[in-house]
């Protein structure tokens, strides 16, 4: 037997009073004295009275749920977003519903549709790899805010949107990083990239641009690919054979995997090969030797995009385009010892 639901009306005949009363109390509404509302908060919790999310909305037109798209949950990056977005949502008093896109076109267009159509009161993409101006085109009237980008129309300017944007300062992470290597004394620096996105771009074009600030000759270009952490055999049997000085990878995820692998070759990091990564994941702190890496902020971007959507629901439009900085963090990885030689793993 099905349990009936208790409605308004039972709560209203528990408390002795009408419907509306009910309501109003139930929302806070000032016009209804401490006493009555009282009287009402405790016959709905006595009766076990759940308010109904989808009328209110209607009534309200608003869901109080924030929609939220990335790659893949298992990511440790992608999980500091989502860290920082339900972090501020619950904050503010908002739910949170969560997809995942696998940079597959077709299943992040599930997946907005999918948010779309839960009435959600915004929704934030992150690193998607649809066009964000057919996105904007088909959203409708529901906001989107896009954080860390991936298309590549998003790869030669951050931000590329005048609104509705979060990226970090990727540009000034790799400038770092190379200054770095360059105060270190190496030169021979190369640049392993992962899948063709738009930080992938940029990271790549960042560190032809530092290398040629510092002096140094253009970096040899290796590509890991979408899946090269999962597979970096072939890379470190060629790094190996032509050892450059210094190896800029693409992410932690890259330069983690690489560097076990390199170890499978004999070669060790950094007394033959130095090794950087981005993004600052916690295995970067615990790998051996630990990684050096850029932090990026990842959570922060979560919170901020929760703050751009509820502004844009506030005033009708949305905030301008954010660039946040990143920060090199100097570890073991990639430093030589005081002799000039490089550190032994």
């Amino acid at each position: 037997m099905v349990e009936r639901r208790v409605t308004l009306r039972d709560v209203a005949v528990a408390a002795g009073v009408n419907q509306a009363t009910v309501s109003r109390a139930l929302r806070g509404d000032p016009r209804i004295s401490p006493s009555t509302r009282e009287r009402v908060v405790q016959a709905a919790q006595r009766l076990g009275y759940v308010p109904n999310a989808a009328a209110r909305s209607l009534v309200l037109r608003a869901t109080h749920t924030l929609g939220l798209m990335i790659p893949n949950v298992t990511d440790p990056i992608h999980g500091q977003f989502v860290a920082g977005f339900e972090q501020e949502a619950a904050a503010r008093g908002y739910s949170v519903m969560l997809t995942n896109g696998f940079r597959d076109p077709e299943r992040e267009r599930q997946a907005l549709w999918l948010l779309a159509t839960h009435r959600a009161d915004g929704v934030a993409l992150v690193g998607s790899i649809l066009d964000p101006r057919q996105v904007l085109a088909s959203a409708g009237p529901t906001r989107v805010v896009f954080v860390a980008g991936e298309h590549l129309s998003l790869a030669n300017k951050a931000p590329a949107l005048a609104v509705g944007e979060i990226r970090a300062d990727e540009a000034a992470g790799v400038h770092a990083i190379v200054r770095h290597l360059a105060k270190q004394g190496y030169r021979r620096v190369a640049y392993l990239g992962g899948a063709e996105v738009a930080s992938n771009v940029a990271r790549r074009a960042a560190a032809r641009r530092a290398l040629a600030e510092a002096g140094l000759p253009r970096p040899r270009l290796y590509e890991g690919g979408e899946a090269g952490w999962r597979c970096p055999g072939p890379l470190a049997a060629t790094i190996a054979v032509e050892r450059p000085e210094a190896v800029i990878c693409y992410d932690d995820k890259l330069a983690i995997a690489l560097l076990d692998a390199l170890r499978a070759h004999g070669v060790r990091v950094p007394a033959d090969v130095a090794l950087t990564g981005f993004d600052d994941i916690p295995f970067a702190a615990l790998c051996n030797p630990r990684l050096t890496t850029v932090v990026q902020p990842a959570a922060e971007m979560g919170r901020l995009a929760v703050a751009m959507l509820l502004e844009a629901r506030e005033r009708g439009q949305m905030p301008a385009s954010r660039l946040l900085p990143v920060q090199l963090v100097v570890r073991e990885s990639s430093v030589r010892a005081l002799d000039g030689s490089a550190a032994r793993a």
